[in-house]
């Protein structure tokens, strides 16, 4: 019989037919069918309802070739239809041969197989079906059509199909703006079209997108595509994408007859699986392969034990429940299961729960042994030819454990504990992480109902921040809110935002996220006890190991014992950054209990006494790392605020490359140096902050400056320490300098001066002159510039500043090139790159050989010019001075354009632009779009020309330097100028 559209009838037969189809050859629930109809209202009339919509569907079968039949198989119906009259199953028919085929290496084949599963798609599925539960359903098939389309589409892309699915691909990024894979199939595809541009802009929509509605960031995977497509990365090549191998998981063996006559004892111990179990399907898969795959020979004789570990309250249990269940039919002989927190009345639940296995396996009374090894003898007798699953739940260590084990390798074991099981030799370990802001979403949803989340999306997000992706705290939240529907998400999230209060409202009938993290604190030892209320202290978000002995004020080795123990329960938890750091932070609801513990147990001078180490602690590093990258303690005052080492040893101390400590701890000095502030301690937060000047101005970092200054300037100004406030005016002052804030620099600097004299210090007057020096010379005022030049010089000579001495003699060298004495400019940065190499600055020796290529530019030495810039790049790109990457960028652009090498001198300008506008650097960003106009013209391409200046002048409108206002007035003629005018005018400034 040919295919022919039918009407099915109401919209009752519709929702009954369309859920009977879901469930297609298996049993539709006659409950099901009724809340399928009316929700959570049925009429009272509801089943007698649906026996008329069934009848009606079963006439229409018959009236239309019979091609299905409609069963009662209790607890409801069944739908009979073979699986060629159902398009949804030859769909998953056809995506499974075309897995079949990819895994085989046919790409072309398995592309085709699956145009042909999509081809079966006419639309939505069920669209027109008004029922939630229906809806639900749907989704499932929905979610496989997309996940059909991008594997489809994936093997496009590794057959070099990219040009022919770009169309395609537009119209899915449009319709799935969140969906992040699809969102990096449209980059890859533009950028083997050639289309850089639009493929890195597809990226900055899909990170917008995200923001905007679920208020995350893009994941790893999308930032690194983003990454390699700027670099032109070769992985991007055809040969980029591969293809993953399926996973499948072999059910076991059948199980043996029992002897003729002899009733087997077959224990079904497991608690019911919750109905709203939420993700996991990567741990529930690794752990089906490891519990039920083939063993090979080295494990022929090993019993499989799979460990889970994780916080408390992050699901668990439930995983290993839900695991279980599914391993039934591979574990024949039954599943045991105990719950070893739950065993009470001893110190040692062991023996309680060996009995209770024994009798659940047929032991009597009177046979059952007295004491532990011989319950655990007779127990691994009574297992030994059986096929049998053994799930403990809460174990506290391996002691435990061990007499639970079975002896046979055809039995398995599921342990799950807060701490890391790691003495269980030959244990697979599965960490068990909270859920990300997806899985929380859903997990919400399935607890109070889509209609209340999708009302309230943005709040709920918020919710599920608050409860920082642990299930346990989401069920509780949850719970309260499904009890009382009147309520708002909004309400609850403004009750938990109290931080002081928060844990109290993660509390419902007698289940509390307080209990749940008290019972590991208590199981620690009192070092660790006292380390874990102390860390509180920290205000950071991750910190280092290093802290923990600053907190215990102990030698690092016994610290970091103890803070391993704080991991190893799961209370911490230990992070790998990049450059292979380890760093340490609390989950924050872990936090707030920590934080309880703390004002409970700790007196307030000994929390002060603690914050003051951990701070000094930073304080001691950043000097550190301050000295290694300028040579010694050049450039930077320093206060009488005390220092904290660990005893004998060094605390992570920078390596070569402090800029990499640097960014690793921008966010810990950050909240170190606002603690200082908070606690009072002005002399250790000024000095802090100006030390950390470093960082921001190498890395580019100008609201992190602008904030720490700030912070610093207003306790020096409470506490009345006038050495402070000069410092902080001081680091103002080469902020606003730096962001060519020509006349708030010399507000701060001159401020500055007057305190520095007023207090005698030497060094200080020294640093502000030199900069005043620079604000000068912006301004066109040389005759000032020169005496504050000459004053600078003589007092860090005085004082000992090296680097202060060479960038003073680089300064005045600046000069002498502009007025034409290349002869005198010359010695003095000879002068200038002799003291940076005797210090062993690198970055000063960068600066210092950027205006040597601007002497030899100076004389058209464009090869002399060039092989400096090289040198300057490789430098700052070792030292990570991306400032100095941006300025030597537009110069070898510059000098590229000299050459008349205009594509590398795009290219280089370019890289410029980007880097100088993600750091603000205005300046350089005007100079290059001047200089990328420049070219535009010297091509005959007047419109992008005109284009690139106007968008440079109107950059250089807000900025005061003389060199801007010249560049200003060459732009503003240039623009005005005939069109056949297309001449060269690139200022080759290059400072």
């Amino acid at each position: 019989m040919g295919r022919q559209l039918v009407s099915v009838g109401g919209p009752r037969q519709r929702v009954t037919l369309a859920l009977l189809a879901l469930n297609a050859n298996r049993v539709t629930s006659v409950d099901d069918l009724v809340d399928a109809l009316w929700d959570s209202a049925p009429p009272s009339t509801a089943r007698a309802q649906v026996q008329t919509c069934i009848s009606a569907l079963r006439k229409l079968f018959a009236d239309h070739g019979g091609v299905a039949a409609i069963r009662t198989r209790p607890p409801g119906y069944l739908l009979e239809i073979a699986a060629t009259e159902l398009d949804s199953a030859e769909f998953a028919e056809l995506v499974t041969a075309a897995r079949d085929q990819a895994d085989q290496r046919r790409l072309a084949e398995a592309a085709a197989t699956l145009s042909r599963a999509l081809a079966l798609w006419r639309g939505p599925v069920l669209a027109d079906i008004d029922s939630e539960l229906v809806r639900r359903g749907a989704a499932a098939f929905e979610d496989g059509r997309l996940a059909a389309v991008e594997e489809r589409v994936r093997l496009d892309l590794a057959l070099g199909r990219h040009e022919d699915i770009l169309g395609e691909l537009a119209g899915l990024v449009e319709q799935h703006p969140l969906h992040e894979r699809l969102a990096r199939f449209r980059m890859i595809a533009l950028y083997r079209s050639g289309r850089q541009a639009d493929a890195l802009e597809t990226g900055r929509r899909t990170r917008t997108a995200l923001v905007q509605e679920l208020g995350i960031e893009p994941g790893q995977e999308l930032r690194d595509l983003e990454t390699a497509i700027l670099t032109r990365d070769p992985a991007l090549d055809l040969s980029g994408i591969k293809i993953p191998v399926q996973l499948s998981v072999r059910a076991g063996p059948a199980p043996r007859p029992a002897p003729a006559g002899e009733r087997p004892v077959v224990p079904r111990q497991l608690p019911a699986s919750i109905g709203d179990f939420t993700g996991r399907e990567r741990l529930i898969a690794e752990i089906m392969t490891v519990l039920s795959g083939e063993s090979d020979l080295a494990t022929a004789y090993a019993v499989r034990i799979v460990t889970i570990s994780g916080k408390g309250g992050v699901g668990k249990s439930s995983l290993a429940v839900r695991v279980a269940h599914q391993l039934g039919g591979v574990y024949p002989d039954g599943v045991l299961y105990g719950g070893l927190q739950h065993l009470s009345g001893t110190d040692d639940p062991t023996p309680k729960l060996l009995a209770r296995f024994l009798r659940a396996l047929g032991v009597g009374a009177t046979t059952m042994p007295d004491n532990v090894p011989e319950r655990a003898e007779l127990y691994r007798s009574l297992l030994a030819d059986k096929r049998l699953l053994v799930v403990l739940d809460d174990v506290s260590d391996e002691e435990q454990v061990l007499p639970l084990l079975p002896g046979s390798s055809t039995c398995a074991v599921i342990a799950t504990s807060r701490v890391r099981l790691s003495g269980l030799l030959g244990a697979h370990s599965i960490d068990v992480d909270v859920f990300d802001t997806a899985n929380s979403m859903e997990l919400l949803a399935k607890i109070i109902g889509r209609k209340r989340v999708r009302v309230e999306r943005d709040t709920a997000v918020e919710l599920v921040n608050l409860c920082g992706g642990l299930p346990l705290a989401l069920r509780i939240a949850g719970a309260r809110l499904a009890s009382r529907p009147h309520w708002r998400i909004a309400g609850l999230v403004r009750r938990l935002e109290d931080e002081a209060s928060r844990l109290d409202e993660l509390t419902v009938r007698g289940v509390g996220l307080r209990s749940n993290i008290d019972l590991t604190y208590r199981s620690l030892t009192a070092p660790a006890k006292r380390l874990f209320r102390l860390f509180a202290v920290i205000r950071s978000t991750d910190f280092p190991a290093w802290t923990a002995a600053a907190l215990l004020d102990c030698d690092i080795g016994t610290a970091e014992d103890v803070l391993e123990t704080l991991v190893d329960a799961q209370l911490l938890d230990a992070v790998e950054m990049p450059g292979e750091q380890v760093r340490y932070r609390f989950h924050r609801l872990i936090r707030i209990c920590a934080m309880e513990r703390l004002v409970e147990t700790e007196t307030l001078d000994e929390r002060n006494q603690a914050l003051a180490r951990v701070l000094g602690g930073w304080l001691a590093l950043a000097e550190h790392a301050h000295r290694q990258e300028f040579g010694g303690d050049y450039l930077v005052l320093h206060g009488t605020a005390p220092r904290w080492r660990p005893p004998g040893e060094a605390a992570d101390l920078p390596e070569s490359r402090p800029t990499e400590w640097w960014d690793a701890e921008r966010d810990a000095l950050l909240a170190a140096i606002r603690q200082a502030a908070a606690a009072g301690l002005d002399e250790l937060c000024w000095d802090l902050a100006l030390t950390a000047m470093t960082l921001f101005e190498i890395r580019g970092y100008y609201d992190h400056w602008r904030a720490t200054a700030q912070t610093g300037l207003e306790v020096t100004v409470r506490a009345g320490n006038r050495t402070g406030r000069a410092a902080m005016l001081l680091s103002l002052g080469c902020l606003h300098l730096a962001q060519q804030r020509l006349t708030e620099a010399q507000r701060c600097l001159t401020e500055a001066l007057d305190l520095f004299r007023a207090g005698g210090n030497v060094h200080g007057r020294a640093l502000v002159l030199s900069n005043l020096a620079i604000v000068d010379g912006l301004l066109g005022r040389s005759p000032e510039m020169l005496s504050r030049y000459d004053e600078a010089l003589t007092l860090m000579r005085a004082v000992g500043d090296r680097m202060g001495e060479a960038q003073v003699l680089a300064g005045v060298a600046g000069y002498r090139a502009d007025e034409g004495d290349t002869g005198s400019a010359g010695q003095l940065l000879d002068e200038a790159l002799a003291i940076c190499r005797e210090v062993g600055c690198r970055r000063g020796e960068a600066e210092v050989r950027h205006r040597v290529a601007h002497l030899h530019l100076d004389a058209n030495q464009t090869d002399l010019a060039h092989r400096e810039l090289d040198r300057v790049l490789v430098i700052v790109r070792e030292v990570g001075d991306r400032i100095g990457e941006v300025h030597g960028l537009y110069g070898l652009g510059l000098v590229l354009h000299r050459e008349g090498r205009l594509d590398s001198a795009e290219t280089s300008l370019l890289l410029a632009l980007g880097l100088a506008r993600r750091l603000g650097e205005r300046m350089k960003e005007a100079q290059a779009l001047h200089l990328l106009g420049e070219i535009g013209l010297d091509r005959g391409d007047r419109t992008t020309g005109a284009e690139l200046l106007g968008q440079a002048r109107v950059l250089l409108a807000g900025l005061e330097s003389k060199q801007a206002t010249r560049l200003r007035t060459r732009l503003e003629k240039k623009m005005s100028a005939p069109a056949g005018d297309s001449g060269s005018g690139a200022d080759c400034n290059m400072a």
